[in-house]
């Protein structure tokens, strides 16, 4: 709650509101990306469906979290700077905002974990089509 205080900076307000609507805009544009142009997984059709499923949730998870960061960190502002809203519905945005932000490394580190053991026990390609040129 006392790094919540720091609002009361109206240019920290302002930077903050501005930094996570510009991360929200990325990110939806990444995920517009991936369903429309360059396909959500570059996992193999021929890879075990238990991989498939794995990928699928933790790609959602990892979309679900950066959204739940980038919105409950608005609704923190939000909620801050109207004051009937500054009791129960500040307490539940910081505990979202908490919630994404220990849930997101989590999920980062299982995306690494599938690229590692896609690179190093699978051997299918699948971490060199992440980091190889974009599809045209």
């Amino acid at each position: 709650m006392d790094s919540v205080t720091q609002l009361a900076d109206p240019a920290l307000f302002r930077f903050e509101i501005g930094f996570a609507t510009a991360l929200g805009v990325v990110f939806l544009l990444r995920l517009i990306w991936t369903k429309v142009v360059a396909g959500a997984s570059r996992l193999p059709e021929s890879a075990p469906g238990w991989e498939h499923s794995a990928a699928r949730l933790v790609h959602t998870g990892l979309y679900v979290g950066v959204f739940g960061v980038v919105l409950s960190g608005l609704g923190i502002a939000f909620a801050y700077a109207t004051p009937v809203l500054s009791g129960v519905v500040l307490a539940a945005m910081i505990g979202l905002h908490e919630l994404a932000l220990t849930i997101l490394p989590l999920l980062l580190l299982a995306h690494l974990a599938g690229a590692l053991w896609h690179k190093l026990v699978r051997r299918d390609g699948v971490l060199e089509s992440m980091t190889g040129p974009l599809p045209v």
